[in-house]
């Protein structure tokens, strides 16, 4: 193939190079303004629920000083459930590593766990480990998804804990600081430990609060809210805490979208200019050729 004709296709591969990568970085771009969005919706609503979260557990401690019962506490050896929240999309780094690295440590710790995973991507890191969950579910992937399906999962979850015989319940999931920062946790859920029933409730209840209803039936239907409150804020933690991440991972493909198009536009323009100057010289060298026939 002449010189010139290889130039030329050198060119056209490039300017589709650079096409193609600014068409990738308008996606990561979108991806990040998403993830963006999603973060800010999440931690308003995390810092929207705590008011009533407090008020659950003032309302728990109350029926639990009213049915009179013992410390909620038990065998530290004795079996429990472990759900690992985790995520079905990816693109958010080590979002998903962490949380299962955690939970896989706590699983070392208390041999005699069940896991259940909310999250087909930690189902298969679990998998990998040889770890085969009993309950796995799509994780929600938005505030709606969250708000429409968090009944539900309450109510699979804990007939499934029940089903288990465990005395304990766990969740493993990655606990939201701040934008793009997250801690991999394990929390006791059930029984709820008293100490985590911080909410003073002469605070929710400045008076004597008034009983209507037995205080065992009381404390049940607390407890289910509690552990349903408890639900709903795990996976709003998890949903801020994965699209921080994944804010973070859009960021870095971002810059490297950006080097990669200088890196480009700067190879593409020392190539033109190469061509442009071989023309000139065949142009150059074609007239001093006829200069010579003459």
């Amino acid at each position: 193939m002449p010189k010139g004709l290889t130039a030329m296709a050198e060119l056209r591969e490039l300017q589709r190079y650079i096409e193609n990568t600014k068409a990738l970085g308008e996606i990561v771009q979108a991806m990040r303004n998403l993830a963006g969005v999603y973060v800010r919706r999440a931690e308003s609503t995390i810092q929207a629920t705590r008011p009533y979260r407090d008020i659950v557990n003032s309302a728990l401690a109350a029926a639990l000083d009213a049915a009179d019962w013992p410390v909620l506490e038990t065998d530290d050896d004795a079996p429990s459930v472990l759900v690992v929240f985790a995520s079905d999309q990816g693109l958010c780094g080590t979002y998903n590593e962490r949380v299962i690295d955690c939970a896989g440590d706590f699983i070392d710790s208390k041999p005699l766990t069940e896991v259940m995973v909310i999250g087909r991507r930690g189902e298969g890191l679990l998998q990998q480990r040889g770890i085969e969950p009993i309950v796995a579910a799509d994780a929600p992937t938005s505030l709606e998804g969250i708000r429409s399906r968090v009944a539900d999962l309450s109510e699979r979850l804990f007939q499934a804990f029940s089903a288990a015989g465990a005395e304990h319940l766990f969740f493993a999931y990655n606990e939201y600081e701040s934008m793009g920062r997250f801690q991999p946790t394990v929390r006791r859920v059930l029984p709820p430990a008293r100490d985590d029933l911080t909410a003073d409730p002469a605070v929710a209840f400045p008076s004597e609060p008034i009983l209507t209803a037995s205080p065992d039936r009381l404390l049940g239907r607390f407890m289910e809210e509690y552990f349903f409150i408890n639900l709903y804020g795990t996976l709003l933690e998890s949903h801020g805490s994965e699209n921080g991440a994944r804010l973070l991972a859009m960021t870095a493909a971002a810059a490297n979208i950006d080097k990669r198009l200088v890196d480009l536009t700067k190879k593409y323009q020392n190539a033109r200019q190469e061509m442009v100057t071989s023309e000139l010289l065949d142009v150059v060298g074609g007239a001093e050729a006829l200069q010579t026939q003459e």
